[in-house]
């Protein structure tokens, strides 16, 4: 499969480097986007600072105001074309239409989870 990105090798769940709140703290669970009932998370890492990036001492891969967060329920992300995701924010919902387009309209469509980039579908888990 071309468009993998990351994938949870035991089937749980991927982690992935994202922007948090300042102050978060590892263990924290985390809310992304505006959605009331939308993407969580729980940091893995405490968020990285503009210091600690400067100096090196961050979390590898990690830059500010990134942490590691553990996205329960999203087993796979896949890389998709810019177009794709267009008009979708970052974090919402994102449904399959019949015609294989992706949408934020929920009525006659799939949900099958949340735009994680411009490029990244994180899909859900069934």
């Amino acid at each position: 499969m071309k468009n993998k990105k990351h994938w949870a090798y035991t089937g749980g769940a991927i982690t992935l480097a994202l922007i948090v709140a300042a102050g978060t703290k590892s263990g924290d669970i985390v809310k992304f986007g505006a959605d009331a009932d939308g993407l969580y998370g729980v940091a893995q890492t405490d968020v990285a600072t503009a210091d600690q990036v400067t100096k090196g001492l961050a979390p590898q891969g990690l830059v500010e105001n990134q942490a590691s967060v553990f996205l329960p329920g999203i087993v796979m992300s896949l890389s998709v074309p810019p177009a794709a995701l267009t008009g979708i924010a970052d974090y919402a919902k994102v449904y399959l239409a019949p015609d294989k387009t992706y949408t934020v309209t929920a009525a006659g469509n799939t949900f099958v989870g949340y735009r994680l980039g411009a490029t990244t579908l994180g899909l859900r888990s069934n």
